[in-house]
């Protein structure tokens, strides 16, 4: 506490003991000439609320609204303050020179208009808004100090865990390239909570889950897509099962560390998309016995009244297309 809040405190205190006095004052004295009585009245309220005023003030002139607030008090309180004795003499004029009772109670009726403006509108309800917002500021403040620890833990015992086992296994190279993958989808999972235990649940789901076990068995990174879901229903499950059948075929065939897959679940569709750039083949020349494409994606698409397209030539990678009404 700075010197200049301190001499505000003080003045502060010594204008409540006066207020006090006051008050005994007008209850055990004879009461003095009303000019004086007024002048009395004015000087005790304006050092018991005016340091108040200033300390307030202070603190709202960090506020836009609370600086407006004040603003308009000090007007109000000042307009009522000049009010009082201006019309206290007015009366004193109009109605009799001789009697000052009402010119007195029109004065200290003004005055204490303006002492009350100045406590609750100068005093009480900007301390209260300052109040509300130090409260405000301090939970903001908190919630992102357990924000910032959540993070810090989560890092500690999956990304940097991680780190340090791959340094360990620098010369695995297949090794590191599965645990980068699964942390990255651990990460991935914890920041916008898709986790595994969602999949069966819907397509979005059962297609991540079945990414994740291509990735796992193959050591090739799936980079998935998902726009909508919708529950596992039959279609759902035969365009779950022909992506498998594709990822599959591009983990062992494709000769690629990287396999893209769109999946989209419209009111009317099912679109799914996998592609690679590896090896491809030519369709023509595909043995009879092999007949994963045939049997698990265009066979399975079809019962359910889809299509399935595989599109693919000698060095061009291979790209199956799957649609399905719901």
């Amino acid at each position: 506490m700075d010197v200049r809040m301190r001499w505000h405190l003080a003045m502060a205190a010594a204008g409540l003991a006066l207020v006090g006095w006051l008050v005994w004052a007008v209850g055990h004295t004879e009461p003095p000439p009303w000019p004086v009585l007024l002048a009395d009245l004015i000087a005790v309220i304006g050092l018991a609320i005016v340091p108040w005023l200033v300390i307030v003030g202070r603190q709202l002139t960090r506020v836009r609204e609370g600086e407006r607030l004040m603003s308009r008090v000090v007007v109000t309180v000042a307009i009522f303050a000049v009010a009082g004795p201006v019309l206290g003499m007015l009366a004193l004029r109009m109605f009799d020179q001789d009697d000052s009772t009402i010119a007195l109670a029109v004065a200290m009726m003004s005055m204490a208009a303006a002492g009350i403006i100045a406590l609750v509108g100068g005093v009480l309800v900007p301390g209260l808004l300052l109040l509300v917002r130090t409260l405000a500021r301090e939970r903001s403040a908190r919630v992102r100090a357990e924000e910032r620890a959540e993070v810090a833990a989560h890092l500690h015992d999956s990304v940097l865990q991680a780190l340090t086992l791959i340094q360990k296994r620098a010369d695995d190279s297949r090794s590191v390239r599965q645990l980068a993958r699964s942390t990255e989808r651990e990460l991935r999972v914890w920041l916008y909570g898709a986790g595994p235990s969602e999949a069966g649940d819907d397509l979005a789901a059962a297609v991540r889950a079945v990414c994740e076990e291509t990735e796992d068995r193959f050591d090739v990174a799936v980079e998935l897509v998902a726009v909508g879901t919708c529950p596992l229903d039959e279609p759902a499950l035969a365009v779950v099962g022909a992506v498998r059948e594709a990822l599959t075929n591009a983990g062992k065939h494709a000769g690629v560390r990287q396999v893209s897959a769109f999946v989209e679940a419209s009111d009317g569709e099912l679109l799914a998309l996998v592609r690679d750039r590896g090896r491809g083949f030519d369709p023509g020349l595909v043995p009879a016995d092999r007949r994963g494409i045939a049997d698990s994606i265009e066979a399975r698409i079809r019962q359910h009244g889809g299509t399935a397209q595989v599109r693919s030539s000698v060095g061009a990678g291979v790209e199956v297309e799957l649609r399905v009404a719901r």
